[in-house]
């Protein structure tokens, strides 16, 4: 039987009180294991949140955590990153595996914002920046307006895929797919804390390589779950 179609972004309603069900849970479970990084804390200023989402693009959020604190208090302003030399800035982002390349990027972002006479408060001016991607953008307007915006990077990707299954009866590209799912998933009060529930959950439950599916919160309704129950595991259906 031919599956109903559904407009762009529009989630079909099994989906929707599935997601909704994602949502309660990962609420519950963040409560209890969410992990805890300085640039999470009340009160960050726009400055140090940016800061923070341009290092987490190329390395781990523990590597960056380490160097969080020492990395401010060099550079406490987008005017110090904006005069820092070019080699000075390389070497305080090599520990973090970022080289010369990124530390261009970094410059010629704080000149950018330091044009702008701070953050930019639209996506459209925000990625018209250097170094700032959908993802960076997304976490700006998120932390630093307090908008509904999905940090949809690989760990949210992953866990929306695995516990949702392939997309059916949705006539879009799988990237606005995913977008629209991941976006009703942090449509809530606590959408700041459901991102952050659902990017740690994916790091540390859901994960790339050896998912924890046996001790899994989710496990009862998650379709990736239910195949590796029934099915020899393969590394193909790993997302």
């Amino acid at each position: 039987m031919r599956q109903p179609v559904h407009a762009p972004h529009e989630i079909p309603p099994e989906a929707a009180q599935r997601i909704s069900w994602l949502r309660r849970r990962l609420l519950c479970w963040f409560a209890r294991n969410g992990r805890s990084f300085p640039w999470r804390e009340p009160g960050r200023t726009p400055y140090e949140v940016v800061v923070a989402e341009i290092l987490l693009q190329r390395t781990t959020a523990a590597a960056v955590a380490r160097a969080y604190s020492g990395f401010l208090k060099r550079y406490p302003s987008w005017t110090a990153l904006a005069q820092s030399p070019l080699e000075e800035l390389e070497n305080a982002l090599k520990p973090l595996g970022l080289w010369r390349r990124k530390a261009q990027a970094f410059q010629h972002l704080a000149q950018s914002f330091e044009a702008h006479n701070g953050v930019p408060g639209t996506r459209k001016e925000l990625e018209r920046l250097p170094g700032i991607g959908p993802y960076t953008a997304s976490a700006v307007l998120a932390l630093v307006y307090g908008r509904t915006e999905p940090l949809l990077d690989v760990n949210m990707a992953r866990l929306l895929g695995r516990f949702l299954g392939p997309p059916e009866g949705i006539e879009v590209k799988p990237r606005r797919a995913l977008h629209a799912l991941a976006l009703r998933l942090v449509r809530s009060k606590h959408g700041l804390e459901v991102n952050w529930a659902a990017l740690d959950f994916g790091a540390l439950v859901c994960r790339a390589r050896r998912p924890l599916c046996p001790e899994c919160p989710l496990r009862a309704r998650c379709q990736y779950a239910m195949v590796r129950h029934f099915q020899p595991i393969s590394s193909a259906g790993a997302l």
